[in-house]
């Protein structure tokens, strides 16, 4: 895919790839690299988070919900979004009381200054088992 991060912060991420090696036959971005592209972000975010806040966990996308809003035929980049507080100490809260959670991210992938494609993507979290 040749991604790679542009931005990050304590609240979101931004990956980023180039539209050569994601290319369809009709010269657009395929629609697996942008579904690829915006669930790797959320599960990167994730992931970052979980790790300074929790410890070491695991993260794996349960459901996704893309929406296709226009053909991409540049280089693309995704942005993940932290939910708000109270949904990160629910999941901390389930992850105390279960052993696991799950959170629902926003990301929104971007070409040519727009919106291309929506996701909300709910991931599972649960600490690394011991070895």
């Amino acid at each position: 895919m040749g991604l790679k991060a542009v931005a990050a912060d304590d609240r979101s991420l931004t990956l980023q790839a180039p539209l050569a090696p994601n290319v369809n036959d009709k010269g657009t971005a395929f629609a697996g690299s942008l579904a690829s592209l915006s669930t790797v972000t959320g599960w990167a975010l994730l992931m970052l988070w979980a790790r300074e806040h929790l410890g070491p966990c695991l993260v794996a996308v349960s459901h996704a919900e893309l929406r296709f809003r226009h053909p991409v035929s540049d280089a693309f980049e995704a942005t993940a979004s932290l939910p708000d507080s109270d949904a990160l100490a629910q999941l901390r809260a389930r992850l105390a009381s279960h052993g696991r959670g799950r959170v629902t991210l926003d990301i929104v992938l971007r070409a040519q200054g727009q919106e291309a494609v929506t996701q909300t993507a709910t991931y599972a979290v649960w600490p690394v088992p011991a070895a």
